[in-house]
């Protein structure tokens, strides 16, 4: 009985799936509107870097990623990332993340932005009815 050969090249064990980096999630946030404008798909999958595991130079995974329109992502880099998201009254972490968990289920996602978008607008409405007709706040101030 002749001996048992041994394998010149060595199995590898399959590459596990990373949690930095999805293509399928990317995808799947280009299909929803934008969060800020509500401006229907194509979006642009636009990464929240503010409190992720982003650092310099280090883009943040894509869990924490968002839909925006071209126009709003230019907006949200040219105004900064902190006043852009603190004017819309939303938290695009906790979005980012709910979109995660709804991956790939474009209805989920669809109403998670619209979610997203109600709290928009009830924080405009807000905004709006502590004006007086004059444009004044409630304590007289312009």
């Amino acid at each position: 009985m002749p001996a048992p050969r041994i394998p010149r090249t060595l199995a590898r064990p399959k590459p596990k799936p990373s949690l930095r980096r999805r293509a399928q999630h990317l995808a799947f946030l280009r299909q929803l509107p934008c969060v800020a404008c509500g401006r229907a798909a194509s979006s642009e999958a636009a990464r929240v870097r503010t409190g992720t595991n982003g650092g310099v130079g280090t883009k943040p995974a894509d869990r924490y990623a968002v839909p925006l329109c071209t126009a709003c992502h230019a907006k949200q880099h040219r105004i900064g990332e902190l006043s852009f998201w603190s004017t819309l009254r939303i938290d695009p972490v906790n979005v980012a993340l709910r979109l995660w968990t709804v991956s790939a289920d474009l209805k989920a996602g669809e109403r998670t932005v619209f979610r997203a978008r109600q709290q928009i607008e009830l924080a405009k409405a807000r905004d709006g009815a502590t004006l007086h007709p004059s444009g004044a706040d409630a304590h007289g101030r312009h």
